[in-house]
């Protein structure tokens, strides 16, 4: 494995064999279960791997080629791609970018040719037969080598290579990211930093071989951009010659989240902020080496939560204060100069301490701190590109055109694309209705895909995202990415059962986060492969089955947000059933009357509980709805009871998992049902209404129970920024007077 290490780090290097035994023991993947058979159906023991070692790009690609390999019983030796000879035999992969030279090797092993690469390109090709076979990955770019390396991995994985053919990818989305809320320390948070899972994550973020870790998964699912939400992180990551004393060193947290949060502080990192600096250098120098860029993005108007910092220089966090415009635009500008590797940054003019202002002082705030910020960047560094994103939020487009129209790379818009819940619909409307119209020709978004629906429940239908990802409107797309404001995507936090360090959240919910990369870069994706991949990671049983149960599961979150809806995270967390009681939101539960007052999802044919019970049929009904959702779940309580974790850790999680979102879809699908027929009874269509009312909340509540006991089994209870305590227990209660409810209705 050492010859893998392609000048790749010895910290990365020495994480990455601790990390793979650890999850050989979570896992408990029996290598002797895999087998790889080559094109005429033999077995595969020997192969020889040829790659660009001396590219970190490629060589990363070419270790996990290896890696793979060796999982499914091949034994492998590394070799240069300089060492590949016109007529190399046995089983051989190559890795390299185009070039004259391999191009060369390539015809003379008989393959057909390759043309015309661009970037993040890669075709794949199939020479040879009988005892000499070799499979081929050639890049238009190191970052398209490398997902042509990865693709090989992927087919090696499903355990046959076979049906690897000839075939050229280039990216359908050129830009795929996750929106990343970053806690950096308790003084300057991301959104919302009260929560478990950012609490215990502080420290993470200053730990270089978690991100050593996390990058590398994050290319192996195909994305290539990387934003980091916070509201100021500048006095963690630049010093000012003006401001010296604003950088600090050092990390602190809450003593523990929730309503305490803000006693109890406690140090856990001594940092200067010089190894602050070199610390998000080296990472930014990781990401470059798996093809991902970093861009900051931030709310404004924020500021440091240490107080000596503010009163030392009289930063006040309102717009009319000087030092606090003059200390950001100076920020902005270090900050780019300090990280030569930074792409960009994005900006809102509509969080917070922005409210009270008119569009006109939000878009010349934001002008003369971070547009002015990198015009004077680029006096310093003229040939230096800075993509700049403003996220449309509470301001017009007019205002913010006029200011940041003078920007030399020009901008980017970026809009909420589902609101805060991209499990509900894949063909949302909002961006047609509400903002495309608004824009000029030529105008490019970032769609903001906001997951505040799931944090718990390992989430997997391909279909859903292949269509989502379809609907995206490619002459208006800059980018995506993918992510949440109540949840910190790092390392998981909750399970019962934790590794240690603690499962990466990208890691824990692989399939989710492969799916909505991978896709992004092409929704053609074949549903074999996908199956391939489940296999590799679970070898004990039928990837069929668990394929299906797992997509049957999935298809009941979606459904319930289309019936039931509310646009923001506050307002609506599915998986828990409440919201946060925050700026008129309901205070917790949502109830049966809540059910039959909030209508449906815009955009679609779905009628309301209200007006159906009033006899509009002109829609998807919900009781056709509940339906659905109860065939769905049915369906995938009925495969997975197919399947035996044998004792693997992650897999008896993800069967828990598959199971609580069955069990979830039931509970919605009789709440449901419930409801309408408590608002047929009270639109005097019949007292039997009120008997069946009943009935299917009784059930509701069993289901509910089923649910709570399945996370019981695997998960402590989290506190989730804003709405707090998840305590499925004590909401029982709730779901009980759900049933009282419709006893007491007249």
């Amino acid at each position: 494995m050492k010859a893998c290490f392609t000048g790749i780090q010895n910290a990365r290097a020495s994480f990455f064999i601790v990390a793979f035994l650890m999850f050989s023991v979570y896992g408990q993947a029996a290598q002797n279960t895999r087998v790889l058979t080559g094109r005429n159906g033999d077995r595969i023991t020997e192969a020889t791997l040829y790659c660009d070692k001396e590219e970190k790009t490629i060589g990363f690609a070419g270790d996990d080629l290896a890696k793979i390999l060796k999982n499914m019983g091949s034994n492998v030796t590394i070799q240069p791609l300089s060492g590949l000879s016109d007529t190399p035999g046995g089983t051989y992969f190559v890795i390299g970018n185009n070039s004259a030279g391999l191009q060369a090797r390539l015809t003379a092993a008989g393959g057909k040719p390759v043309g015309t690469l661009g970037r993040q390109s890669y075709a794949l090709r199939v020479t040879g037969s009988g005892n000499t076979q070799g499979y081929w990955a050639i890049g238009g770019d190191r970052v398209g080598t490398m997902y042509g390396g990865i693709h090989i991995g992927e087919i090696v994985a499903a355990g046959s290579l076979k049906k690897f053919m000839n075939e050229d990818q280039s990216p359908y989305i050129t830009k795929r990211g996750l929106k990343f809320n970053i806690p950096l320390d308790y003084r300057n948070r991301t959104h919302d930093d009260r929560g478990t899972g950012p609490q215990l994550n502080i420290e993470h973020m200053w730990d270089i071989n978690f991100w050593a870790e996390y990058l590398d998964v994050l290319a192996r699912q195909r994305y290539n951009v990387f934003s980091l939400w916070n509201q100021h992180p500048f006095p963690h990551m630049v010093k000012l010659d003006d401001y010296p004393k604003a950088a600090l060193d050092d990390v602190y947290k809450a003593g523990r989240p929730g309503k305490d949060y803000d006693n109890n502080i406690v140090k856990v990192k001594n940092l200067p902020i010089d190894d602050k600096i070199k610390h998000w250098t080296k990472v930014m120098e990781m990401a470059r080496d798996r093809g991902i860029e970093i861009y900051i993005i931030t709310w404004n108007i924020h500021l440091s939560r240490d107080r000596d910092i503010n009163h030392l220089y009289g930063f006040e966090d309102n717009f009319r204060d000087s030092e606090t415009k003059d200390y950001t635009r100076k920020s902005i500008k270090q900050l780019f100069l300090t990280y030569p590797l930074l792409a960009g940054i994005g900006v809102t003019a509509g969080e917070n301490n922005m409210w009270e202002m008119s569009d006109d002082d939000k878009e010349d705030w934001l002008w003369d701190t971070y547009g002015q910020g990198v015009m004077d960047v680029k006096k310093e560094q003229p040939n230096r590109r800075i993509r700049f994103i403003h996220r449309y939020w509470q301001t017009s487009f007019d205002k913010l055109e006029s200011r940041f129209g003078q920007l030399p790379d020009g901008y980017d818009m970026s809009y909420k694309y589902i609101k805060a819940h991209m499990y509900s619909r894949p063909d949302p409307h909002f961006a047609e209705n509400e903002l495309i119209p608004k824009l000029p020709d030529g105008m490019l978004c970032w769609w903001n895909v906001r997951n505040d629906d799931i944090y718990n429940l390992r989430w997997g239908d391909p279909e859903f995202v292949r269509q989502f990802i379809l609907h995206f409107p490619l002459d208006r797309t800059a980018g995506y990415y993918m992510g949440s404001d109540r949840y910190t995507w790092a390392r998981e936090s909750i399970s019962k059962h934790p590794l240690s360090p603690r499962q990466l959240e990208n890691e824990k919910h692989w399939y989710s986060f492969l799916l909505w990369g991978r896709l992004g870069y092409d929704p053609d994706t074949p549903i074999p492969l996908l199956k391939g991949l489940i296999k590799y990671r679970f070898p004990t049983v039928s990837a069929d089955v668990l394929f299906d149960a797992w997509q049957a599961a999935s298809r009941t979150i979606p459904l319930v947000n289309q019936v039931h809806w509310k646009d923001w995270d506050y307002l609506w967390w599915v998986e828990a059933c409440i919201s946060s009681g925050v700026a008129g939101a309901i205070d917790g539960y949502h109830d049966i009357n809540d059910f039959i007052d909030i209508g449906t999802m815009p955009g679609n044919d779905m009628t309301s509980i209200s007006s159906f019970a009033d006899g509009d049929n002109s829609g998807t009904s919900p009781l056709e709805a509940a339906g659905q959702i109860e065939t769905y779940a049915q369906d995938a309580l009925a495969k997975i009871d197919l399947i035996s974790d044998g004792g693997n850790m992650e897999l008896k999680e993800t069967i828990g998992d598959i199971k609580a979102q069955a069990y979830l879809g039931l509970y919605y699908a009789k709440k449901i049902r419930g409801a309408v027929d408590l608002s047929r009874y009270r639109k005097g269509k019949g007292s039997h209404y009120k008997t069946s009312a009943v009935r299917y909340l009784e059930e509701s509540l069993e289901h509910w129970k089923d649910y709570a006991s399945t996370l019981d089994a695997q998960y402590n209870k989290m506190v989730l920024a804003f709405n707090g305590l998840f305590d499925w227990d004590a909401l029982e209660k709730e779901v009980e007077n759900d049933i009282e409810i419709a006893r007491n209705a007249n």
